[in-house]
C-alpha cells in the first residue's frame, strides 16, 4: 500500500466540485477513514482537523475504532485535513475546495508509521516552559491560569497518568478536585459541580459526554478545569478543557 489511494480519493473529490448553490451551504463534510499506509489496518483516536484556507482550525474529530472520521466544514471554500497519532508522522493533504452540491467529500488519509526514536524525540520537542504554557492557556480562557479554583496539569502531569495508565475520566477522579463529582449515566460521563454537568471541550471544540472516556490521554497537553465561580467570560457556565501540543504550541 502506497500513497496513491488518498491523492485518487482527493482527484475524485475535486473533480467533483461545482460553483457553490445556495443548497451546498448546509452539507459540506468530509469524511473517510485513518489508515496505516504499510497494511491498511484503521488508526483508532487518530486526531483530525480541519483548517480553513487561513490556516485557522474550523472543525476537529477523532476517529473511532474502525478508524472512520467526520468531519462538516462551516462554509464552502478551500480547506486542508490534517491528522496526527502518537507512532505515526503528521499527515496533512494539499488544499480542498469544498463546494459540491452533494457536499460529501469521501477521503482516506494514509499514515506512516514513525521510528520509536523519532516519537520519542518529537515528545521532548514539544514540552513547554511553564511561563510559555501559562500565556497560551491565558489566552483560550480569557483569564490567568493561577486565579482559577483548580490547577492546570500540564504536560508532566499528564504524562504521569499516562505511565500509570489513566484515562481522562481516572485524571479527574485522581486528582481528587474538590467539589467535583464523577459520576456515569445515560447521557455518558459527567465531571458534575455544584449540581451541574461541565461541558467538555478539546481544543476549544465540544465532546458529546458518551465520547470522553475515549479520548487519547497521550495527545493532551494541559488540562484545565474552569467552574462557574471562575468567571470566564469564554466559558461562563464552566467547563473542562482540553488542549493538544498543536494548540499549546
Amino acid at each position: 500500500m502506497t500513497t496513491t489511494r488518498v491523492w485518487i480519493w482527493i482527484l475524485l473529490a475535486c473533480a467533483a466540485l461545482a460553483p457553490c448553490t445556495p443548497g451546498s451551504l448546509d452539507a459540506q463534510v468530509f469524511r473517510g477513514r485513518v489508515l496505516d499506509q504499510l497494511d491498511d489496518h484503521p488508526i483508532p483516536t487518530a486526531l483530525v482537523r480541519l483548517i480553513g484556507e487561513d490556516g485557522q482550525q474550523r472543525a476537529l474529530a477523532i476517529a473511532d475504532s474502525a478508524g472512520v472520521y467526520t468531519l462538516r466544514a462551516p462554509e464552502p471554500g478551500i480547506y486542508r485535513l490534517e491528522a496526527a497519532r502518537l507512532g505515526y508522522e503528521n499527515f496533512s493533504t494539499p488544499p480542498l475546495a469544498a463546494a459540491n452540491p452533494d457536499g460529501v467529500y469521501p477521503i482516506d488519509l494514509l499514515l506512516r508509521a514513525a521510528p520509536l526514536e523519532i516519537a520519542g524525540i518529537a515528545v521532548r520537542a514539544r514540552r513547554l516552559t511553564e511561563e510559555q504554557a501559562d500565556r497560551l492557556l491565558r489566552r483560550e480562557i480569557g483569564r490567568s491560569p493561577a486565579s482559577l479554583r483548580y490547577r492546570p496539569l500540564g504536560f508532566d502531569d499528564i504524562t504521569s497518568h499516562v505511565d500509570r495508565g489513566h484515562n481522562l475520566v481516572d485524571v479527574v477522579r485522581w486528582e481528587n478536585y474538590a467539589g467535583m463529582v464523577v459520576r456515569f449515566d445515560l447521557s455518558g460521563w459527567c465531571f458534575e459541580f455544584r449540581g451541574r454537568c461541565l461541558e467538555v471541550f478539546l481544543n476549544g471544540m465540544p465532546l458529546l459526554r458518551d465520547f470522553v472516556e475515549s479520548i487519547p490521554l497521550d495527545m493532551v497537553h494541559t488540562i484545565a478545569v474552569v467552574t462557574p465561580n471562575d468567571a470566564s467570560l469564554m466559558y461562563p457556565a464552566g467547563a473542562l478543557l482540553l488542549f493538544t501540543e498543536s494548540l499549546m504550541r
